[in-house]
């Protein structure tokens, strides 16, 4: 096999499944209709947050209908049976109007909800999965803790972790918490600075999940910092130190700068690195993905944007599989390497309200997820969409008279054929990573969904 002929195809970087893998959508479960002031119904309206899974039952919140109008928690299966409202939000002391995805351990679901509670000012709850032991952990007073709760749980070393958002106390524009899973022990992190003109030092905010490295929390800011386009910061465990250690750069004309604005997806980390989606900003306006050292050294935009078939802004947190990361924006789910190439849309809805702008979970070949208006009835639906062209990096070395082959997906098989047009069969028992010798004969090699 001649080495240039693996090089010329393995430049064209992530490749994509035949035709006949074709990703298809399905409605696990639409919302029903309501009515009334509150609006009620028995399953929940309008899901605002992303999935989680246990077993083959996924669970998620929607922020309004249910039997009080303020809300659910819910379950439904992977295929779309069983779906059953696990609890209805009261506007009492349960809390109201959840926006964030719930986070499970140890068979307990933990969660918040964005108002409610004793000073309606919002709630940390936990119950079982089977529904019962319905527990309020915590409620905001709109003081020193701050209010809204509109962001993911974190869960290290026995503690819960997280963030409140906005304008409230007046002595802050939203904090960093943290408490232990039995609601005991609260304590502010940080209280993020009253800004002027939307600019401060630190950020406010906060959103998308938090992140744990260690002793730190990492997160970023929607808004707020030097130029008022938002920050990246690190908070100890133990609250003794705050630091935002990236400010976005300045904006002009459309929103534009060099490597994007308002960090609305929060961030992944891995190998010391933060990777997020920034919704504004990059050289067209249209928002970039962004990598930055967990130092704060190195900022660059992986991606920028340009508003064409990428689609723009790009907005939940990411996913980081292997060295892929996979993103959404209002009509496409997106994957792209984390050195920033072979950007690819996996997905792509002809609905403008496909959006699932609370993030994705990722499960094998498939993805599931909420949107928050579309379905029959306008109220959002569950959804998966199976059988996605996955975006699986298919890298090469050379040692002595032979080329290395790896890749990290085991659910890809690796394919040869003698001209790039094929046809590709499967190489015989070959896993990663594959040894090939150098032979005379060109050869041509891909990666196909088992």
């Amino acid at each position: 096999m001649r080495l240039t002929a693996v090089v010329a195809l393995l430049a064209f970087g992530l490749l994509r499944l035949p035709a006949q893998t074709t990703a298809s959508f399905v409605a696990l479960h639409t919302f029903s209709a309501t009515s009334g002031d509150p609006a009620t119904n028995y399953d929940g309206a309008s899901p605002t947050a992303g999935l989680v899974l246990s077993g083959n039952t996924l669970y998620g919140t929607t922020m309004e209908g249910g039997e009080a109008g303020f809300g659910t928690i819910f379950q439904v299966n992977t295929d779309g049976s069983d779906f059953n409202t696990l609890y209805s939000f009261t506007n009492g002391i349960d809390g109201a109007n959840p926006l964030a995805p719930l986070i499970l351990t140890n068979g307990i679901l933990y969660g918040s909800a964005s108002a409610g509670g004793a000073s309606h000012d919002g709630t940390i709850f936990a119950m079982s999965i089977a529904g019962t032991n319905f527990s309020p952990l915590y409620a905001f007073t709109n003081g020193v803790d701050g209010a809204s709760p509109e962001q993911s749980l974190l869960f290290v070393d026995g503690n819960l972790y997280g963030a409140t958002s906005g304008t409230y106390s007046g002595s802050s524009y939203g904090t960093v918490f943290r408490l232990n899973t039995n609601g005991a022990g609260f304590s502010v992190l940080h209280g993020f600075s009253v800004p002027v003109s939307a600019e401060n030092s630190d950020g406010f905010s906060p959103a998308g999940p938090l992140i744990g490295q260690g002793s730190q929390v990492y997160g970023a800011a929607t808004d707020g910092g030097t130029h008022g386009t938002g920050t990246l910061f690190e908070a100890a465990t133990n609250g003794s130190s705050f630091d935002a250690f990236y400010d976005f750069a300045a904006t002009s004309g459309f929103l534009v700068n060099g490597g994007g604005a308002y960090p609305t997806g929060g961030a992944v980390a891995s190998g010391g690195i933060l990777y997020g989606a920034a919704y504004w900003g990059g050289a067209d306006g249209f928002g970039t993905i962004y990598a930055c050292d967990l130092d704060g050294s190195g900022y660059r935009p992986l991606y920028v944007f340009t508003g064409s078939d990428d689609y723009l802004n790009p907005q939940g947190p990411l996913i980081l599989s292997s060295n892929l990361l996979y993103g959404t924006t209002p009509a496409t789910i997106f994957a792209l390497t984390t050195n920033g190439t072979d950007f690819t849309n996996v997905f792509s809805s002809t609905a403008d309200d496909f959006g699932p702008n609370s993030g994705l979970l990722m499960v094998g070949q498939s993805f599931y997820g909420t949107t928050h208006y579309s379905g029959s009835n306008g109220l959002g639906v569950v959804f998966a969409i199976n059988q996605v062209p996955l975006a699986v990096s298919l890298s090469i070395q050379q040692a002595a008279d032979a080329v290395i082959l790896s890749w990290t997906n085991a659910l890809f098989t690796l394919q040869s054929a003698t001209t790039l047009t094929g046809p590709f069969t499967n190489v015989p028992a070959a896993t990663s990573p594959y040894t090939n010798a150098l032979t005379s004969s060109q050869t041509f090699f891909r990666l196909n969904a088992n």
